[in-house]
């Protein structure tokens, strides 16, 4: 279950900026033909909830082409509700929609194409009241409940699809309290329950981040995030994001497992490093798979596939864009040897 994280277009496009780069000539084809040929046989695919409501009928759309494809190239998907850095309504980030930050927050006081983070500040507000479920989008409904009513509508479309494993609740979610790791716990209950009566597919529950030294993260705290109900926790999988999949980290991931019920580990995002200019070689492709492999988790998913390139983070980069159409480059290639020479 090794692949990659793949960067869509329509489900990736920002609510708050006035351009979102556009794709080559069939990218979504050819990149799953790509993955086909090099023996990629599953992918995490993350999708915004900003985008969604941006365009819904072309965000659905999209969702239908790439889980279309995925099925005619026999390759599994994995639908992650992505954020990163909150929302582009607070900064250059992509995640939550304005429907949910604009109840919360006064819009003259941001610039409205802003390229900066967003502030410590605006995202320990939007933190403590998600986890609060004490916001509501513009037309009254918490933001728990308009987030249910957002993945339903993903589900409807992939669920009874060949290549559907299943979904990701929440990416990379973030505490600034520490009693919010218990409120991370009880939005998983909540998420899981109403899930769990609509799909029969695998959910995918992310490792919870403290962003502030007032969230002290152990790991007796980091298994209050996981559901609390023992039925809710036999379909679960717990996501973790190592930059890079070192063996000492890899050994506390793996000693957290065993802590909340040896649930099974999935990597949902691995690379050599989040620093600026980071680098990767065959070498080190060849040293995380085949050490992600030794300690048996469900699958991993290196980052990224994306036609647009991180200029920041070359270890990022895994194509090539030549005459409007999308090609592997050779980090691409050292990762898909990597991976059948570790396959077996």
């Amino acid at each position: 279950m090794f692949g990659i994280n793949f960067h869509g277009f329509k489900c990736a496009t920002y609510q708050n900026r006035p351009n979102t780069p556009t794709p080559p000539n069939s990218y979504i084809d050819d990149s799953f033909r790509i993955f086909s040929q090099a023996g990629i046989k599953c992918i995490r695919f993350p999708v915004y909830w900003e985008s969604y409501e941006k365009n819904p009928e072309d965000f659905n759309q999209e969702i239908d082409d790439v889980s279309d494809m995925a099925d005619k190239y026999d390759i599994s998907c994995i639908y992650d509700n992505h954020q990163w850095e909150c929302s582009s309504y607070l900064g250059y980030g992509i995640g939550f929609p304005n429907s949910i930050l604009s109840q919360a927050f006064q819009r003259n006081h941001l610039n409205e194409h802003s390229q900066n983070a967003p502030s410590h500040e605006d995202l320990e507000k939007f933190w403590n009241v998600w986890w609060d479920d004490g916001l509501k989008n513009n037309e009254g409904k918490s933001g728990w409940d308009a987030q249910l009513d957002y993945f339903k509508s993903i589900i409807k479309i992939v669920n009874h699809k060949k290549s559907t494993i299943g979904f990701e609740m929440l990416n990379e979610p973030q505490v600034f309290r520490q009693g919010d790791f218990k409120n991370v716990g009880s939005y998983h209950n909540y998420i899981l329950r109403n899930l769990n009566t609509i799909t029969d597919k695998i959910l995918f529950l992310c490792y919870t981040n403290s962003a502030s030294f007032n969230a002290i993260n152990l790991p007796t705290e980091q298994a209050r995030t996981v559901p609390s109900n023992s039925n809710l926790k036999k379909k679960i999988i717990f996501d973790v994001h190592p930059y890079p999949p070192s063996f000492l980290l890899m050994e506390y991931y793996k000693m957290l497992s065993s802590i909340i019920g040896k649930t099974p580990l999935y990597v949902g995002e691995f690379n050599a490093g989040i620093k600026k200019g980071i680098t990767i070689n065959e070498k080190q492709f060849n040293e995380y798979v085949k050490r992600l492999k030794d300690f048996s988790i469900y699958g991993g998913a290196f980052w990224e596939w994306s036609y647009v390139p991180d200029d920041e983070h070359p270890a990022f980069n895994l194509t090539q864009i030549r005459d409007n159409k999308i090609y592997p480059n050779a980090s691409f290639e050292s990762l898909s040897k990597s991976i059948k020479e570790n396959s077996n």
